[in-house]
């Protein structure tokens, strides 16, 4: 059998999988690449959600982009740090003020500006550090068991044309 027929019956038997018939109309909703990759995203989410609860870490995977973020330059200024994570100031300071209330983090007033702060690791936050790189590195296992390394090489190269297009 060839490379692309047994693609195909891949693809045919994972779409019947997740087929539903609801009232005699079959919905095939991961017929849509926008709707597969959002729910993707959801599985993601919660398994990492999962994950870091399993290890008592109690942060979400949106306070784990912050800390990855200081754990790979520390101490910048939060227009800075949401340019580096890709989030608004607004998120950002949401999460910031959550992982400071968890002592992960801490503002540090910048001299000179009444208004500016500095965002560093706490003793706690540098603590967590293994762990941390830990859960990503079993989710991203777990979400590409099975994958060859030039799948993978793909799979990133779409990742990174979606997010540079939209």
């Amino acid at each position: 059998m060839n490379t692309l027929r047994i693609e195909y019956e891949y693809q045919k038997n994972w779409l019947t999988k997740y087929t539903k018939k609801v009232n005699g109309l079959v919905l095939e909703i991961f017929d849509s690449v926008c709707i597969l990759l959002a729910k993707a995203e959801q599985k993601h989410f919660q398994f990492t959600k999962k994950m870091l609860d399993e290890r008592g870490l109690g942060i979400t995977p949106g306070q784990m982009i912050i800390l990855y973020t200081l754990y790979k330059q520390d101490g910048e200024s939060i227009t800075e740090l949401g340019k580096r994570c890709f989030l608004d100031n607004s998120t950002l300071t949401g999460l910031i003020d959550r992982l400071e209330r968890l002592q992960l983090l801490s503002r540090v007033a910048v001299p000179g500006d009444r208004r500016a702060y500095s965002i560093y690791l706490t003793d706690a936050g540098r603590a967590i550090r293994e762990q941390v790189t830990e859960v990503m590195e079993s989710v991203a296992q777990t979400m590409l068991a099975g994958c060859s390394d030039d799948e993978i090489a793909i799979f990133e190269k779409v990742l990174r044309n979606i997010f540079d297009k939209l």
